[in-house]
């Protein structure tokens, strides 16, 4: 919404004013309701020693790398040979 439209003509910025200000009223009197909000479910931590977590994410990060050496490294090393 465009607070002040310059592009307007006098009789246009007039009848825009006269209606923002009908509206006024309603906008302060009126009942207005927020939407429902859905709850969050609660979220557990689990319980993991943190030199085992740095552990599994190592081996989760290995295992990324060695499948994309696999499927894109061969590509590589023919476009670099050549």
């Amino acid at each position: 919404m465009v607070i002040i439209n310059f592009s307007d003509t006098k009789k246009q910025a007039l009848l825009r004013g006269f209606e923002k200000g009908l509206a006024a009223p309603v906008m302060l009197f009126g009942h207005f309701q927020a939407p429902n909000v859905n709850p969050i479910p609660q979220v557990t931590i689990q319980s993991i020693e943190i030199g085992e977590a740095m552990e599994n994410d190592w081996k989760a990060i290995g295992t990324d790398l060695r499948n994309v050496i696999e499927r894109h490294g061969k590509e590589y090393a023919s476009k670099t040979t050549n």
